[in-house]
Formats: structure tokens, sequence, C-alpha cells
């Protein structure tokens, strides 16, 4: 929850005082973390992946070891913590494209939630990659919050910002109607995940990052 409430406090520090005046925030996060006691044994030769801000802060100091990053928050984090860390894509994708024409000759451990998406590891591994996957924290289910639900359901705009593909499909088994609601996706994969939602509109950010988000909220409202 406190992680949750600290990204939903950088999202929302993008934006003009003249927009964050126009609404009233209610945070309800749909997934919980909760880290897991895990063996990290690497050396300081071994290169770390990082996809997310959770993979870094669950992670260990980088003492100037090499890491691959999704997206700038993530990169910037890792450095705060110690890593030579590269923005190597704005996705998992974008990732595996990079990854692939460097072609890195040292052990990558991929430091990531128990789920993940893009089959980063079995794609790297495909190439001749030496890497594998540690899962460092869990990524719990949440329902609603209350005050979430009662407001979905009484009034007739409601934004909601969805930031990942489990988020998306989790709100969309959630919501107790959808209607009255303006889905703000990080992505294509993210919209995707909603399935066929009576939406009231369905936005997308120009890029799958906090800036892009940032900018697209401020559009909508």
């Amino acid at each position: 929850m406190t992680r949750t409430r600290r990204a939903s406090d950088r999202f929302l520090a993008g934006l003009p005082r003249t927009v964050l005046s126009r609404f009233a925030p209610v945070f309800t996060p749909l997934i919980d973390i909760e880290p897991i006691d895990a063996l990290i044994n690497m050396s300081g030769g071994d290169a770390a992946i990082f996809t997310s801000l959770n993979g870094v802060n669950a992670g260990p100091d980088g003492k100037g070891r090499t890491a691959y990053c999704v997206g700038p928050a993530t990169t910037q984090a890792a450095i705060t913590k110690g890593w030579a860390a590269e923005h190597a894509g704005a996705d998992a994708h974008t990732l595996v494209e990079t990854l692939a024409a460097i072609k890195p000759t040292q052990p990558l451990f991929h430091l990531s939630g128990r789920h993940t998406r893009g089959n980063i590891v079995g794609r790297l591994r495909d190439i001749g990659l030496n890497i594998r996957n540690i899962a460092l924290y869990e990524q719990k289910l949440c329902p609603l919050s209350a005050e979430a639900a009662r407001l979905i359901r009484q009034e007739d705009h409601v934004i909601v910002p969805l930031f990942s593909p489990r988020t998306a499909a989790q709100f969309a088994a959630v919501a107790p109607r959808t209607s009255s609601v303006h889905v703000l996706a990080m992505s294509r994969a993210v919209s995707d995940a909603l399935g066929p939602l009576p939406l009231l509109s369905l936005n997308i950010a120009d890029h799958p990052d906090a800036q892009s988000m940032s900018a697209a909220l401020a559009k909508l409202v």
C-alpha cells in the first residue's frame, strides 16, 4: 500500500495545480506488494534486469554493477541505489530487442515480482544469453476500497488510471459498474486486459511512462 501511494504521488506530481484543483484523488491499490525471502547470489561481474520500481526497491544495492532497466523512472531509481543502470527500453519487448543487439556476456538476473510479462527470460535464453529470474516480491490482488466502489456506482464521471495489464484485469473483475468510467491506460496491453467493458471512454497514453500518463490525465480532466 505504501509503495503504491508513493507511486501515485509521483504520478500526480506531474500535473499542473490548475488540473489538480479540479478533482479529488481516491487511492485504491488493486495490487499489494509483499516481499519474498529470496537468495540473491550475484557476483561483482553479474548484471541485473529491472522492469519495475518494485524490483529495484526489493533488490540489493548495486555496488557499481550493471543493470538494464525498463523506463526512465526505474533507471533513475537503480542509479540512486548504486547500480550502473542503463535505460534499455520502454517495455519488455524493447528491452529484449536492446539486449539481443548488445548480447551481454555476463550472467543476467531478472529481479522481479512473481508475476511477469513478456517472457523476458525465455526469449533471451533462446538467443543464447545466460539469464535467470529471481522473484523478490508477491503481487497480491486487492478489491476496490469501499469509497472507490461507492463513487463508481454513484458518480456520472470517474477517471480510473491503470498502469499494468494485471491491475486492468483486476479492475474489470471487481468494478461494480463501468459505464460511468473513463479509463486511462498506460499502454495498449493494459487496455486489452480490460476485455469488452462498457466504458464511458478509453484513453491510452502516448508512451508507457508516468510523464505520458500525467499528460493524458491532464488532457482528460
